[in-house]
């Protein structure tokens, strides 16, 4: 996993639909924003982590929340709460950062009482016997290419770990214990009874994945599980998950083609909503005035995620702030009447004038 770094994205077909800042979170006192009702999927990828800051080969390494990362897990909760999200059900993997994340955002949301679902399969990808290494130090030893391919081939799996190895799942607890639902490995079972000199049945646990292998597990849980058991019936679901996952998901959700998906960055702390009704992505103001994608790196396939949000009908979704729709999708200019822009340029320069929230 990386730390995606701010950066400017000039692809101007991608617009997101950015849902404006509450009103009264600039002038307090002329009502509280409605708690959002509507069945929702918000997305967020955890925190940061000092693996990510030193630019290591995370995995299903257990890393925890640098400071950094437990300071992004608020503010996404205070955003959120800011906007009038509330939760029915929260869905997260077994590794503690994506847990913690979780736990950090509900406890902003005075929701820490919320129910947490964990599964495997919103883990990362197992990156094998790179795990914990640097990607630098793989890169110089392996060569650019290897490096490329091993990180970002979609069907590529990296060198898988030792059996014996300290990062092999199956010498974890957790995995080793309460991972039931995936088959018995033959060869796994033969080592384990070698070694323990007695009949010693072992589970197929991962030892790499390619991408296209988190991607085969993490959409079917989605499909099978999530959907028809949470957002499917109505509820508001929280997702907190790793990178890969993630992308395996909004490729789902999306439409985002196989040979696009590795180009697509997931910012760590940012929540992602998905609107069920619109079928698109959206993003929360946060009050500041600047352009989400002036702050965030989406990468070369954020014109994927960020298509016209509409309503069943095809009309434009009104909870979209015209000040952040630049180009649609279609790569065609939109057009807007006088009085609109009248409106938009008073709005820009209102907002140029705000540096922070009024507060009592």
């Amino acid at each position: 996993e990386d730390v995606v770094v701010p950066s400017i994205i000039t692809n101007a077909n991608a617009s997101p639909c950015v849902t404006a800042y509450p009103t009264n979170a600039i002038v307090p006192g002329i009502g509280g924003v409605p708690v959002r009702k509507e069945p929702v999927i918000v997305i967020i990828r955890h925190g940061k982590t000092e693996h990510n800051k030193l630019g290591l080969f995370t995995g299903w390494e257990d890393a925890p929340l640098a400071p950094e990362g437990v300071k992004e897990a608020a503010e996404a909760g205070r955003l959120l709460k800011l906007h009038g999200f509330e939760f029915d059900v929260v869905y997260t993997s077994w590794l503690g950062r994506a847990i913690e994340t979780a736990w950090y955002c509900l406890n902003e949301l005075d929701s820490l009482w919320l129910p947490i679902v964990k599964s495997w399969r919103l883990n990362e990808r197992m990156y094998g016997s790179l795990t914990s290494l640097s990607k630098n130090m793989v890169k110089q030893r392996h060569g650019e290419d290897q490096f490329k391919a091993w990180r970002r081939g979609y069907k590529v799996r990296p060198p898988p770990v030792s059996s014996f190895s300290q990062h092999y799942p199956g010498n974890d607890d957790r995995y080793r214990k309460y991972m039931t639902d995936v088959r018995y490995s033959v060869s796994e079972t033969l080592i384990r009874s070698i070694e323990s000199g007695r009949v010693s049945l072992q589970r197929k646990i991962p030892k790499t994945e390619s991408l296209k292998d988190c991607m085969d597990r993490t959409i079917p849980y989605f499909t099978e599980q999530i959907y028809p058991q949470a957002a499917e019936q109505g509820k508001r679901v929280l997702i907190s998950s790793s990178e890969n996952a993630i992308r395996g998901l909004l490729m789902h959700l999306c439409d985002i083609p196989e040979d696009r998906v590795t180009e697509l960055e997931i910012p760590n702390g940012l929540p992602l909503i998905f609107d069920i009704k619109s079928k698109c992505v959206k993003l929360l103001d946060d009050g500041t005035g600047r352009d989400p994608l002036e702050v965030h790196n989406f990468g070369k396939a954020a014109k994927y995620l960020f298509r016209p949000c509409q309503n069943e009908d095809g009309t434009p979704d009104e909870e979209c702030d015209i000040r952040y729709m630049g180009a649609l999708y279609s790569g065609e200019k939109v057009e807007i009447s006088d009085e609109d822009q009248a409106t938009l340029d008073s709005i820009t320069r209102r907002n140029s004038s705000i540096t922070t929230p009024v507060s009592m």
